[in-house]
């Protein structure tokens, strides 16, 4: 299972924004050159960031972006899920899927795949922006603890 380059981008830039834990605004700049994301691309995933109420933006000179929640708040899956919407590694574990072979209950592989579901969510679900080693990764998480 793979998440889409939106939500990995998504999950990286909230992490970015994470790492200076509202000392300042986080601007689209530093947090393209930090991530690697086009800087284009990334003004759309930030501004369904914002919409979704994960993050909220200021504008100005010393503009940009902050959590709208303290760190702990903010799991992995709230955020895939917030771009992709519910995790589903399959057809079958989609509910809404219309396929013949693929609702609920009729795909032979659904109790395996759901499963498999249940233990992604749980796993995503455990870990949450304040459990990233901030400053390992980032040099201005030391100054901003």
């Amino acid at each position: 299972m793979r998440i889409s380059n939106k939500a990995d981008y998504a999950l990286h830039s909230m992490m970015y924004v994470a790492s200076v834990n509202g000392k300042r605004a986080s601007s689209i700049n530093d947090i393209s050159e930090s991530e690697g994301i086009p800087r284009e691309y990334l003004a759309k995933v930030l501004s369904d960031l914002v919409r979704l109420g994960l993050l909220k933006s200021t504008r100005g000179i010393f503009g940009g972006y902050f959590l709208t929640k303290p760190r702990k708040d903010y799991t992995f899956l709230t955020i895939i899920e917030a771009i992709e919407g519910p995790i589903s590694p399959t057809l079958c574990t989609k509910p809404e899927s219309k396929r013949k072979g693929h609702r609920r209950g009729k795909c032979p592989a659904f109790p395996l795949f759901d499963e498999i579901k249940r233990k992604v969510i749980k796993d995503m679900s455990s870990v949450n922006l304040e459990d990233i080693p901030y400053e390992k990764y980032y040099p201005m998480a030391k100054k901003n603890g």
